[in-house]
């Protein structure tokens, strides 16, 4: 995917802006609080059909205004144009279309626009708890494998049910015979989940590897491990969560909800023989988390026909020069990429069919052709 052109109005504090960009590097600089990462909100607007910072659409809407509208143009990687545009009026619905045709929700713009995002708080993947890490590794897993995320949205359906009649029958046991039935549907999706994760972390954990070591040479090893909740490593994995299920039964039916599963379970990142979110420094923990957003795009590139746009915001922030300069050198031409940053020396020179703009007070403007 290539994302031509994109059109902005009244979205956050950029008043009106339309931009051209290049198909590789994409250069955005500016003091802090003038709009970069808005700008790449509005762009990854299109990926999810909602904002990463927040649900509620009102507060993508500049101050003192009562609506904005985006527009963005491309085209896939099999040559196929595309026109999206999405709108917000206070108090009405968010609206959207694709190549003209209105669509029924917001939600059917999901997957047109693949991409990857590296934000500060995605510092959490490296840093915070387990939530963030398998919501990296599920999303990975989803973008490679369609059936993967066919699964996913089964085992939340399948644990929303269980849990309603877990709060149901609280106290009353299960006078209609119902939980065996989700139980097992429960198993089978679970194991899945987890046979899922742990193909795709096998993929990611080699690639995340071998690109630490060379930003990193010298080095101690970055290792990535499934962590299963329920389960031993090797074990049966059906089996295990069956038995958990059945160890928890009188628990789950006193607090009213599924307290086993794949939606406990964690990754665990190691340099060398230590656990990166208890003993790594802040320097460490930003460089790892760029690192697998860099990994999960090249994974997510050849595995899908389809390439996913790149968006970085400040990845340099908090990284020592050397490191810095090495990570700039890892910046590839394969996929196109938009990198913000406040410090215009952040960003590589040479790089061929590279475009910079400049972010001030909301107003976008290129400074640099394509």
């Amino acid at each position: 995917m290539v994302i031509d052109r994109i059109d902005t109005v009244c979205f956050r504090n950029i008043k009106k802006a339309s931009l051209e960009f290049s198909e590789s590097f994409n250069f955005i600089s500016g003091s802090n609080a003038q709009g970069k990462t808005n700008l790449l909100e509005a762009i990854h607007f299109f990926s999810l059909g909602r904002s990463f910072r927040t649900r509620r659409y009102e507060e993508l809407v500049q101050f003192g205004e009562e609506y904005f509208f985006l527009r963005l143009r491309g085209r896939s990687d099999t040559g196929i144009d595309i026109r999206l545009e999405a709108g917000y009026e206070k108090g009405g619905r968010i609206r959207g279309s694709v190549n003209g045709k209105r669509l029924s929700g917001i939600a059917e713009i999901i997957g047109i626009v693949p991409s990857v995002i590296f934000t500060a708080q995605d510092i959490e993947i490296a840093s915070g708890p387990p939530g963030y890490r398998r919501t990296f590794l599920d999303y990975t897993a989803a973008q490679i494998s369609p059936l993967f995320l066919s699964d996913l949205k089964e085992y939340r359906r399948v644990i929303r049910h269980r849990n309603s009649l877990l709060r149901r029958y609280a106290g009353n046991g299960d006078p209609r015979g119902e939980l065996p039935a989700w139980d097992e549907m429960l198993v089978e999706k679970g194991a899945a989940i987890v046979k899922g994760r742990e193909e795709t972390l096998r993929e990611i954990s080699s690639r995340a590897a071998r690109l630490y070591g060379q930003i990193s040479p010298g080095a101690e090893e970055l290792r990535l491990a499934y962590s299963c909740s329920f389960n031993a490593p090797g074990g049966d994995t059906r089996e295990a969560l069956r038995e958990a299920l059945e160890n928890s039964r009188e628990n789950e039916r006193r607090r009213g909800y599924t307290l086993c599963g794949p939606q406990y379970d964690d990754i665990l990142l190691t340099l060398g023989e230590a656990e990166l979110r208890k003993y790594g420094s802040q320097g460490r923990r930003r460089l790892v988390a760029v690192i697998l957003k860099l990994t999960q795009a090249l994974t997510i590139m050849e595995r899908r026909a389809e390439r996913p746009v790149v968006l970085l915001d400040d990845i340099f922030s908090e990284l020592d020069e050397e490191t810095t300069v090495r990570v700039r050198k890892h910046l590839t031409d394969r996929y196109q990429s938009f990198i913000t940053s406040p410090r215009e020396d952040d960003f590589p020179e040479g790089k061929e069919k590279s475009a910079r703009f400049r972010v001030l007070g909301g107003a976008c403007e290129r400074v640099a052709p394509i």
